[in-house]
């Protein structure tokens, strides 16, 4: 790894940023106005929906049990604080969010400078849990709505909600089942063939999320009898996180009874005679069995590796199958802690995915004859396990088991210990989490996954590095390949980006990688393994600026930028169909180039070095790992030869900072895709459109790592609380003054934010960067935004801006700056009481072949400013 120590240009840090007090604002714009329907044409739509409720309580009654029915209220628009109003009506929160796509229609529509528009609306989803007192009170505020009665106190806001009411229903079949896919996976599971009396299938229920622990535990109860009932039982143990509302069990159910439902329930019908279905604590069923697919029975190649032996704790971890320990790749490289004894299940020829990530945090792509090998330890916790039921034996969570569970236990062994164990790897600074839940693409609401790594980002200070996941389905190119083929090149690439923007809802993130914390790593088209035989294979996307055609993309949350970074992830090719008609392409799976060389496990007695080429978004995660383990130590170095001291608490959202601030577009991809992509429709929201395929861009890390003559680097980082601004003073460099050339600011903002599962936002702290005085464009610079949608970048944990200038001269004198302002707000919580951790890194460059000395004018203008003690100490 390189000697950051002798680095000529290593990077600089701000003075102390200086508080200043907030302005006074005038507060947020409000939302495009809506027209809703009028008071009496309300009650007319509304009144059948009431009715339903009131028969909902009968019809859903479950022997034995206080009938309860959980609450869906959609509306148009958004009614801010209703939670109160809810509560003060007798019925217990539950949660909401936000939805989109809302169709407009005469009754409701949005309107735009006093005209009704076709644009689709934005609403809410209120859900809340009702039992029959409950029921009477929101009958008594309806029908004081219609009467147009005055409202008691703290109940004003119904008056609104039925306003603005699109439908109001209870909770049933088409949430619990058809929104997760499970109606569709059990058709395809049972339909085929005659369901057997003997066949059990498992599944894992959710539950709605009770603050009463009693009621938690009644529903577990509840759920066991209402198995017992059709020969089911529960599997495991429930699992129940309050930080993070998630309560679930894991259950087998009779196959009759599940092919039973599937008759009973059409395509409209909303009902089944299975009390199980109907029991209205359960939020979801949701498949279990997830599992790692890598199933090559290749041997491999054996490739010498040079011997090493690092001598440096780790920083970073990973969490995955686990590692062929005597591989000359990995041995003494591993800190392997293993409290289940997982290795035990595996045999020969099965730790391949795990040996694979380490091989690549460890040493990057394998390259003959040569040695990269990080000069520390890597901590390896194993959570996954050979199936002893896949005939493939893949790697998974047994069912028995839930994956949140094994990844709290494992990043809590890391800082906190376990029973009498004490902390096992305290200095960890990043995990790697190679792994997602296949049969869990990100919907609308972030995973428990998600925000289980959410809370131990925030908790622990630790970054995790979480890979986009990959899609191994068939491209159908709509012509036959042979005609594909003959194509020019740009032609074919520009028809493959097409046929992939029609996947996008087959394609999107799997599931933790929606997590608002972590960072998203998506994987380029590209590796080191040179030139390889084709056969009967094909490179559907040959340029190596490109990402990976086996990729899944966003976005995230609230639509914020995910995967926010790709990093490279192997040449995936493609096998030519059989017949010259056939359109279909199928990804190819051997473990010969191209791809990226990795350490393998063979199943040959005594073999010490196989290798073999894969490729994906795992592989993308493991190197933005290593990147910012290189990262850590460069930081490492600054805080021992600078005057200036970086906080340890800060390292892991610096590091988070410095990867994003790496990334950037490619121009010539931006034109392909907008070849490919651009519409009519979508032209003016485009730049969101790219940051799903793109995110913030491919990061070159080591352009972070030091800077040049022509690039100077800065960094800036703290604690901020809610309504604070943290001020930075950015020297302006004099060689600029006064010319017009081509000049580059890049501004990135990162920070770990503590979550709220009951608010829709989830996010508690939003931060952002501004100019302190003036716009960009009429800044000393004159810079213009490039690349990024101005309000994706805010939606998530990483505020990453391009900005450039040549049109006009920067014009100023020669003590100027530019004041870089870091604001706090509050967002999913009433008040934030907690200190938001944060990195800044604010570069400035000119072409290199221009002869001004930036980083020299940068670094002896900041050398007076940097204050005693420092940054980090807001």
């Amino acid at each position: 790894m390189a000697d950051n120590s002798i680095n000529k240009f290593p990077l600089l840090l701000f003075p102390q940023a200086i508080p200043v007090p907030p302005p006074k604002g005038k507060g947020f714009p409000s939302g495009q106005p809506h027209h809703f329907p009028d008071h009496d044409r309300q009650i007319a739509r509304m009144e059948s929906q009431m009715d339903a409720l009131r028969k909902a309580y009968v019809s859903n009654a479950i022997a034995g049990l206080e009938p309860e029915t959980v609450l869906v209220i959609e509306i148009a628009g958004s009614v801010e604080k209703f939670r109160q109003a809810i509560e003060a009506a007798g019925l217990e929160w539950l949660g909401e969010w936000d939805i989109d796509g809302i169709e407009p229609n005469d009754d409701f529509y949005a309107i735009k400078d006093g005209t009704r528009t076709d644009k689709t609306l934005t609403g809410r989803l209120f859900l809340s849990l009702s039992d029959q007192n409950g029921l009477k009170s929101l009958l008594a505020l309806w029908e004081r709505w219609q009467e147009r009665q005055t409202w008691p106190r703290g109940q004003t806001k119904w008056r609104d909600v039925f306003a603005q009411t699109i439908r109001i229903r209870r909770w049933g079949i088409e949430d619990t089942l058809r929104e997760t896919g499970m109606i569709h996976l059990w058709h395809d599971l049972l339909d085929p063939n005659p369901v057997q009396p003997e066949q059990r299938i498992h599944c894992q229920i959710e539950f709605f999320y009770r603050r009463s622990k009693e009621k938690r535990k009644q529903y577990e109860q509840s759920i066991v009898a209402l198995l017992s009932e059709i020969g089911g039982r529960q599997i495991g143990t429930a699992i129940d996180m309050p930080k993070i509302a998630f309560h679930a069990i894991k259950v087998e159910l009779p196959a009759q009874s599940i092919q039973r439902l599937l008759d009973e329930v059409g395509s409209d019908v909303d009902e089944t005679n299975i009390q199980l279905f109907k029991f209205p604590g359960i939020m979801y069923f949701r498949p279990t069995g997830q599992s790692l697919a890598i199933s090559q029975d290749e041997a491999g190649e054996e490739f010498p590796i040079p011997p090493g032996s690092p001598d440096l704790p780790p920083v970073a971890a990973i969490l995955d199958g686990v590692p062929n320990l005597l591989h000359d790749a990995l041995k003494d490289h591993l800190d392997f802690d293993d409290p289940d004894n997982l290795e035990s299940k595996y045999q020969p020829g099965e730790r391949k995915h795990g040996t694979a990530i380490a091989s690549l945090v460890v040493h990057g792509e394998l390259k003959e004859g040569q040695s990269s090998a990080l000069n520390r330890k890597v901590y390896f916790h194993p959570v996954m396990e050979p199936d002893p039921n896949d005939r493939e034996r893949k790697e998974h969570v047994p069912d028995d088991r839930f994956y949140e569970d094994r990844i709290e236990r494992a990043v809590q062994r890391m800082f906190a210990g376990e029973g009498n164990v004490p902390a096992q790897a305290p200095g960890i600074k990043i995990i790697n989490l190679s792994i997602g839940d296949p049969e869990r693409p990100f919907l609308r609401l972030p995973s428990p996954w998600a925000r289980l790594l959410d809370w131990l980002a925030w908790e622990y200070r630790v970054l995790f590095c979480v890979s986009a996941g990959n899609f191994g389905d068939a491209i159908d190119v709509g012509m036959p390949n042979e005609k594909f083929l003959k194509l020019p090149e740009q032609e074919r690439i520009t028809l493959i980006l097409q046929c992939i923007g029609r996947q996008l809802a087959q394609r999107r993130l799997l599931s933790p990688a929606e997590s608002l914390n972590a960072l998203t790593i998506g994987a380029l088209h590209t590796d080191e393994s040179g030139d390889y035989t084709r056969g009967q294979r094909v490179d559907l996307l040959p340029d190596a600026r490109l990402f990976s055609p086996a990729s899944r993309f966003g976005h995230g949350f609230r639509r914020s930028v995910k995967p926010e970074i790709l990093f490279p992830g192997g040449r995936q090719l493609y096998r030519m169909p059989l017949l010259e008609k056939d359109s279909t392409f199928r990804a190819d799976g051997t473990i010969v180039p191209p791809g990226q060389r990795v350490a393998w496990d063979g199943k040959i007695p005594g073999e010490r070095s196989p290798s073999a080429c894969t490729r994906g978004t795992s592989n993308a995660a493991a190197l933005a790992t290593r990147a910012g383990i290189r990262i850590h130590d460069m930081l490492e170095t600054l805080r021992t030869t600078q005057t200036t001291p970086i906080h340890d608490g800060l390292m892991a959202v610096l590091i988070k900072t410095l990867l994003v601030h790496g990334a950037r577009h490619d121009g010539n991809v931006e034109t392909m895709l907008e070849n490919a992509l651009k519409t009519a429709e979508n032209s003016r929201r485009f730049k969101e459109v790219m940051a799903r395929y793109l995110g913030y861009g491919a990061v070159d890390v080591e352009r972070v790592l030091t800077c040049t003559e022509q690039r100077g680097t800065i960094l800036g980082c703290g604690e901020i609380r809610e309504n604070e601004i943290h001020e930075y003073r950015l020297p302006l460099p004099i060689g600029l003054s006064d010319l017009k050339i081509w000049r580059r600011m890049i501004v990135t903002l990162a920070w770990f934010t503590p979550i709220n599962p009951d608010h829709r936002n989830l996010r508690e702290a939003k931060l952002e960067f501004a100019p302190g005085q003036e716009n960009w464009e009429n800044s000393p610079l004159h810079l213009e935004r490039r690349d990024t949608d101005r309000h994706q970048i805010r939606r998530g944990t990483v505020q990453h801006e391009i900005l450039e200038g040549k049109e006009k001269i920067a014009d100023y004198k020669d003590d100027a700056s530019l004041l870089l302002q870091v604001r706090c707000k509050r967002d999913a919580t009433e008040s934030l009481g907690d200190a938001i951790p944060y990195g800044l890194a604010v570069t400035l460059e000119v072409a290199e072949n221009v002869a001004i000395p930036i980083y020299q004018q940068l670094r002896d203008r900041l050398k007076p400013l940097v204050a005693v003690d420092g940054v980090g100490n807001s």
